[in-house]
């Protein structure tokens, strides 16, 4: 009886310890890398010209603005921490890739609204 109870024992002791080491180390493989707070279904955005967008993120933001806007074309300006990572004069439909601490996010120009008068907007698509 003393015989079965230590084995018994000594048995939930090892299963326990095996079980601890084998949680030690996929926490640290599945420890979370830095990246935007952007939901899974992106943000979808009407800007206008001359404005900007701030991505908040785990290490520091990325601002999304938008320079001029003309009927066809539109300037797209990525920065991160005053340092400009990409700017382009583009088309509708075109996109813009750029990283995050080693994820990529992309910006897509979904539209482009030109009045006679007035200001530009830029309907965008960030994922």
């Amino acid at each position: 009886m003393k015989m079965n109870l230590f084995l018994l024992t000594m048995l939930t002791i090892i299963m326990i310890s095996c079980g601890d080491k084998s949680t030690e180390s996929s926490s640290k493989t599945t420890e979370s890398k830095h990246h935007l707070n952007i939901p899974a279904k992106g943000i979808e955005s009407l800007m206008e010209a001359n404005s900007q967008k701030i991505l908040e993120g785990t290490d520091g933001s990325v601002i999304v603005g938008v320079g001029e806007v003309n009927r066809k074309k539109a300037d797209i300006i990525i920065r991160r921490d005053d340092k400009i990572i990409d700017e382009r004069l583009m088309d509708e439909n075109e996109s813009i890739s750029f990283d995050y601490e080693g994820r990529k996010y992309t910006v897509l120009i979904k539209n482009i609204k030109k009045p006679l008068v007035g200001a530009g907007k830029v309907e965008l698509k960030i994922d």
